[in-house]
């Protein structure tokens, strides 16, 4: 076990504060000797010390950080490609046990959301491919299109949400409100088609296409409806 494993194991431990010190003193040591860790492991340790830093709610100095750990994760897909082509099971290990590269690319983007530099977490989140977005990066990249008046992204990033989490509700919320001032069947079928097969599958939830019917029948201004569609 070496010295990175513990600060992997304090960070999953949630000793933040310890994360930041002992990384820090060790990246201190790398800049001054740079064949003291190999490229995987400044990568990680980049990525603990960023971790550490926006635990401690310095965002722009996380973001900072993250940035650095993408820039060493470049210069580790460079020597990977040449260590794969003579001893690639070892080096496919190795890269299964580094911090995500697309995780980093998120809490990047979170750092520019609190910060109100929303431009910037969109260029961000723009550039994960479309194929490696996960439920919560189309959630934050979604309501970041809503906010910059981009609404038929956002409507796509909340449609993708639901195909892979069906009953996230605040995701339907926040669709329904999108299609406000549409027709009732065209604002109900885009949420209803992603959810009512799941709704249908689980024992005693028939009331929750009730509710989404009743919300829908509120963004359209119809308060009467939604309220004899719940009584």
């Amino acid at each position: 076990m070496n010295v990175i494993d513990h600060v992997r194991d304090m960070a999953a431990a949630g000793l933040h504060s310890n994360v930041r010190v002992l990384s820090s003193l060790l990246l201190t040591m790398s800049n001054n000797n740079p064949e003291l860790f190999s490229p995987a492991q400044k990568y990680q340790l980049l990525v603990y010390h960023a971790d550490a830093i926006f635990h401690d709610k310095e965002y722009r100095n996380a973001a900072c950080k993250y940035s650095m750990a993408l820039q060493q994760k470049k210069v580790l897909s460079k020597t990977s490609k040449v260590r794969t082509s003579t001893g690639g099971a070892a080096s496919n290990i190795q890269a299964q046990n580094l911090p995500s590269e697309i995780e980093v690319k998120y809490k990047i983007a979170e750092c520019y959301t609190i910060l109100k530099l929303d431009k910037d977490a969109i260029a961000v989140l723009d550039g994960i491919p479309s194929r490696q977005r996960t439920p919560k990066i189309n959630m934050i990249l979604a309501n970041l299109y809503r906010k910059a008046g981009q609404e038929r992204s956002a409507v796509t990033s909340y449609k993708e949400v639901l195909r892979q989490c069906p009953l996230a509700l605040d995701c339907i919320i926040l669709l329904l409100y999108l299609f406000d001032g549409l027709k009732m069947y065209d604002l109900l079928l885009p949420v209803a088609s992603m959810t009512l097969d799941v709704i249908q599958s689980i024992p005693n939830l028939d009331w929750l296409s009730v509710w989404i019917k009743a919300y829908a029948f509120i963004h359209t201004g119809d308060n009467q409806r939604a309220i004899n569609t719940i009584w």
